[in-house]
């Protein structure tokens, strides 16, 4: 795989306000680009390099050489996508063969506004229009209904058979970007990265997740809680050397300094993983 020329926030369009108000019928966050996204952006370009294989810790660092050599053709599924623009990034970046499903939910326009900003940069020639990416609807409220085999579909003047080829194709990684700020999301973010990974995931599939700390410590931590509630491991990854602020654990201080952190949430290997290993993890989360 190659890595092109990087792109920066202001070679895409991203909307105006007044564009913004006009799709979206309440305030929802996808106006803008959050530093989150762009954080899981660099992480993900650091990890592309054969030799950085080697360079994580707190985790099994051989399964998180995410665009390496060892599959080259990757399915990624992205979770409240927003202005679209980590997707925009990660296909303009990147010529490795990935397929990419951009998720939003219906309600309040947000899908309409994704689908808007990527149809406008591929107008003004500052994205491709040949990449591999749809826009879907994902609603997380609905997450025991809805139906997961519309994430896979393909455009209907391809051959029948293709499309059910390609229908059985299963993702090798979720991403998503700061996606807990309400409690709606703290109880449902963990389930559905939970049928996501049982369901339409390969079995070593895994979800990276960035993610602002000490921005709402109660949230945070019912939402780690619930992940382990949904048989989820939730482990903090890291490039060596990478310096990190103090991270007091939550309600120590009133005014924190906040961090973003990149996570990597999986199913558990199996029972007993999960049931040894639970407390260990907990008092060891917020060391940093």
């Amino acid at each position: 795989m190659q890595k092109q020329n990087n792109q920066s926030t202001s070679e895409f369009y991203l909307g105006t306000a007044d564009e913004y108000m006009e799709t979206t019928s309440f305030n929802t966050t996808g106006q803008l680009t959050w530093p989150a996204a762009m954080k899981l952006f660099d992480f993900l370009c650091s990890t592309t390099k054969k030799e950085d294989a080697e360079d994580f810790l707190d985790t099994d660092t051989k399964s998180m050489n995410v665009f390496g050599k060892k599959k080259k053709k990757k399915n990624i599924i992205e979770l409240g996508s927003g202005n679209g623009w980590l997707a925009m990034q990660l296909l303009t970046n990147y010529d490795e063969d990935i397929y990419y499903i951009a998720t939003e939910m219906e309600n309040g326009g947000a899908l309409d506004w994704l689908e808007r900003i990527i149809e406008e940069n591929v107008r003004r020639n500052l994205f491709r229009n040949d990449v591999k990416i749809k826009c879907k609807a994902l609603d997380w409220n609905a997450v025991d209904e809805f139906d997961l085999g519309v994430l896979r579909e393909n455009d209907d003047d391809e051959d029948k058979d293709d499309r059910n080829e390609k229908k059985k194709k299963k993702f090798d990684l979720i991403l998503g970007s700061d996606l807990v700020y309400e409690e709606s999301g703290v109880k449902l973010l963990p389930k559905v990265i939970k049928r996501l990974l049982r369901e339409k995931c390969e079995k070593e599939a895994y979800m990276l997740y960035s993610h602002t700390k000490h921005r709402y410590d109660a949230m945070d931590c019912d939402f780690l809680e619930n992940l382990e509630v949904e048989g989820l491991e939730c482990v903090e990854v890291r490039i060596r050397d990478e310096e990190l602020p103090p991270s007091p654990p939550p309600f120590s201080s009133l005014f924190p300094e906040q961090r973003i952190a990149i996570y990597r949430i999986s199913l558990f290997a199996n029972k007993e993983e999960e049931e040894n290993t639970i407390e260990d993890r907990y008092t060891s989360r917020y060391r940093n």
